[in-house]
This record gives C-alpha cells, sequence and structure tokens, in this order.
C-alpha cells in the first residue's frame, strides 16, 4: 500500500466513524422575563428584567424617571396595574396588583431573603435626575414553575422600606409605579 491509498483509508475511517460521535447538547438560553415600569399618569419611568439562573433569580431593576430618594420595591401578586377602587369610589393607584406575592404563606415583610414573603426586594435607590438602579440574586423567586414570576407584576413604593410589618408595606407607603411582568423574551 502507498501513502496516497493509506491516507485515503484513514480519511474514510474518520469520516465513518464522524457519524457515530456522541452528540453534545446545547445549554437551553436562560428564560428572561420583562416589565416596564409605568406611574399613575401612563409615564413610562422605569424597566425590570428577570433571568431565570440556577435555583433562582437575577433581576434588575432601573429607574429612569423615578422621584429622587430610597423606594420599596416588592413582587405584588397579580399581573394588573389597574387601579382598585374601596366601596365608597376611592382609588388605589396599582391596587390591581394585589398584595405582595407570598406564595409560602408567611404573611411576613421581613425583607429580601429574610424568611417573609417572597416579594420582598431590595430597595431602589433614585438619585436626583430619577436613574437609579438595582441588581441582586434572589432564591426563593423563578421565571418558570409553580410559582412563576410571569402574571405577577412589580410595584415600586413612595418611601423607603424598613423590612418589619410597619403599615403599609413596611412603611414604604405609597404605591408610584407598576409594571406588569410579561412574557418570555428570546435570547
Amino acid at each position: 500500500m502507498n501513502i496516497v491509498s493509506g491516507a485515503r483509508r484513514c480519511a474514510a475511517a474518520l469520516v465513518l466513524c464522524a457519524g457515530f460521535a456522541p452528540a453534545v447538547a446545547a445549554a437551553a438560553p436562560p428564560v428572561t422575563l420583562e416589565a416596564a415600569i409605568y406611574d399613575a399618569a401612563g409615564h413610562r419611568v422605569g424597566f425590570a428584567r428577570f433571568v431565570g439562573v440556577d435555583g433562582g433569580t437575577q433581576i434588575t431593576v432601573i429607574s429612569t424617571a423615578l422621584p429622587p430618594g430610597p423606594h420599596g420595591v416588592h413582587i405584588h401578586e397579580f399581573g394588573s396595574c389597574y387601579a382598585s377602587y374601596d366601596t365608597k369610589g376611592t382609588a388605589t393607584p396599582f391596587g390591581g396588583a394585589g398584595g405582595h406575592f407570598d406564595p409560602f404563606m408567611t404573611g411576613m415583610h421581613k425583607g429580601p431573603d429574610g424568611g417573609g414573603h417572597a416579594g420582598d426586594l431590595p430597595m431602589l435607590q433614585v438619585n436626583p435626575d430619577g436613574s437609579g438602579m438595582v441588581a441582586f440574586y434572589a432564591a426563593n423567586l423563578h421565571v418558570t414553575g409553580p410559582n412563576s414570576l410571569l402574571g405577577k407584576s412589580i410595584v415600586v413604593h413612595a418611601n423607603a422600606d424598613d423590612y418589619t410589618d410597619t403599615p403599609p408595606n413596611g412603611g414604604s407607603g405609597a404605591r408610584i409605579a407598576c409594571g406588569a411582568i410579561g412574557g418570555k423574551l428570546a435570547q
């Protein structure tokens, strides 16, 4: 056998064997959910992104035009940012979002990963120009599964949150902005 025919046999063997190589599955991109955040006048004042990662969710909340200062931020149980009305016709802005998301029925407001509502998030600090950002990992929130964030809302409150049961909402006060957590985004 000469060198050329030997090379052809080796090449043929490699082509045949290549068809039997084990397939390597590509990792699926993470599931991502988004929410555009609006004030009561309907102006877009921020944005939130929720990325499913191992064991939880990476959350980023961005303010573009909220009032300066610290603001309590929570996930609420319903994906509605409509106002609700009491029996006297008094409106609660973004009342359609319901209460804090509490899938484990703790009934407590203790702050992020503090054993209370799963919807208790870190504070959003807004600069004098209306900009601000907070990014964090939440082990007790997920973008898929039985307690998915899909169909919930993110609510920004007027004041800082003291992470206690001080009424209302840890002392964070009125709801000033809301975003329905929407569909999955392609990566």
